[in-house]
């Protein structure tokens, strides 16, 4: 955890905890909402390093790899038809984050680098 864990500053989300090696993508998901004009598309982020398993389950989450953002979740939570805005999942899937819109049971909530 020490080695891969760690705490920055990103523009939009602000002080975040995540895994080293996603920074360079979220980070460049954030520029491109802020280049775009579509920053306030972000109107709240749930976090990323959680150390938990998934819900309902033993397995590990990818949060507690660091290696998931969830934005806007308190308005599209599990299970539930997304409201993302498709102009911030697209961006999202640009720098290789994948979106739970269309998994089994949505997470539209949920982005996994």
């Amino acid at each position: 955890m020490a080695q891969n864990i760690v705490t920055v500053d990103l523009p939009v989300l602000g002080t975040t905890t995540c895994h080293r090696a996603l920074l360079p993508a979220l980070r460049g998901a954030l520029a491109d909402l802020v280049a775009a004009n579509l920053a306030h598309l972000v109107a709240s982020f749930e976090g990323c390093f959680n150390p938990r398993t998934i819900a309902g389950s033993t397995q590990l989450s990818r949060h507690a790899w660091g290696a998931a953002v969830d934005i806007n979740f308190s308005v599209n939570p599990t299970g539930t038809t997304t409201v993302q805005d498709p102009r911030l999942v697209a961006i999202f899937e640009r720098w290789g984050f994948g979106s739970g819109d269309f998994w089994l049971v949505p997470d539209s909530g949920h982005f996994e680098y």
